[in-house]
């Protein structure tokens, strides 16, 4: 007998407490009770009884020189198993200090989480000026960044309509008439010269290319470098920038059999052509026709 599903019940406190967790991870820097009750709108009595369950749990501490906490060692447990599990992490690190290096920039390689793209490696130059501020652990909106970009040019065509979709219906496009249409044209670009780029649209003063990557798992993953507009102007990120990124992802697909840039846009209009076509309506009522009773044969021409 067929189990039927029933759709989970969310666990109120449990949101609210991952809730805590997401508000000083966003904030960087201490909070207090009342700081979590206003920038998550959990009363302040919930919000102590929250952090004080999370401080018992090892995921928040105390600070010594104020009422305020900040995240503890727990989470950096939690992160860690989740970093060591990508293996890509292991390969592009030697190509990330090399881009970075011969840039004077920074370069991260991310994937896809909800409606961003999380960093899981980091390499800077050693430059202090070629900071960009961003880390392992860091978010960047898939609409405007060019990590988010290149991840959304370099899924298939459902998967990056689907996404988009989800941000349409997230307001994370609606609240922005004039973002559309530049995202719509960007990945247009992006898909034809394998890369994207964004040029001062995630942080201002701040310019960027990426490229997308897939792993032979079938994961997408981009792969970018960008610093400082004063540093990395459009010019430079054409002429400099892009030639060594480009190369740097292509040499990361070929230590771990993946593809690239133009080669995965490619590869994904390929299996896009030999996908076969959906029926159209006329032809679904054509080739649907009843079967024939067994031991009746009459009426099927491949039996006779």
């Amino acid at each position: 007998m067929r189990r039927h599903t029933v759709p989970p019940i969310p666990v109120n406190a449990l949101e609210r407490g991952f809730a805590v967790l997401e508000c000083f991870a966003a904030a960087g820097t201490p909070l207090g009770n009342g700081d979590v009750a206003a920038a998550t709108g959990i009363p302040r009595p919930t919000a102590y009884r929250l952090i004080s369950t999370l401080v018992a749990l090892g995921q928040l501490r105390p600070c010594p020189d104020s009422d305020k906490y900040e995240l503890a060692a727990g989470v950096v447990r939690l992160a860690q198993s989740f970093l060591g599990k990508i293996d890509a992490r292991r390969w592009v690190r030697p190509h990330l200090v090399t881009l970075a290096e011969a840039c004077n920039a920074s370069a991260f390689l991310a994937l896809r989480d909800g409606k961003d793209v999380l960093v899981v490696e980091a390499a800077r130059a050693r430059s202090a000026v070629a900071y960009l501020g961003a880390d392992v652990g860091t978010r960047m909106s898939l609409a405007t960044s060019a990590l988010g970009r290149a991840w959304l040019a370099g899924v298939d065509a459902p998967t990056r309509d689907a996404v988009l979709a989800e941000l349409q219906a997230g307001g994370h496009l609606a609240g922005h008439p004039e973002l559309a249409p530049r995202l719509d044209a960007a990945l247009r670009k992006a898909r034809r010269v394998g890369y994207a780029v964004s040029l001062g649209e995630w942080q201002a003063d701040t310019n960027a290319a990426a490229v997308p990557i897939r792993v032979p798992s079938g994961e997408v993953l981009s792969l970018n470098c960008g610093s400082p507009s004063f540093l990395t102007h459009p010019d430079k990120l054409r002429d400099v920038v892009i030639p060594r990124l480009l190369e740097a992802a292509a040499a990361f697909a070929a230590d771990v059999g993946g593809l690239s840039g133009s080669e995965l846009m490619a590869w994904q209009d390929a299996q896009a052509a030999a996908a076969p076509a959906p029926l159209s309506p006329a032809s679904s009522k054509q080739g649907r026709r009843r079967s024939p009773p067994q031991g009746d044969t009459h009426g099927d021409p491949l039996s006779r």
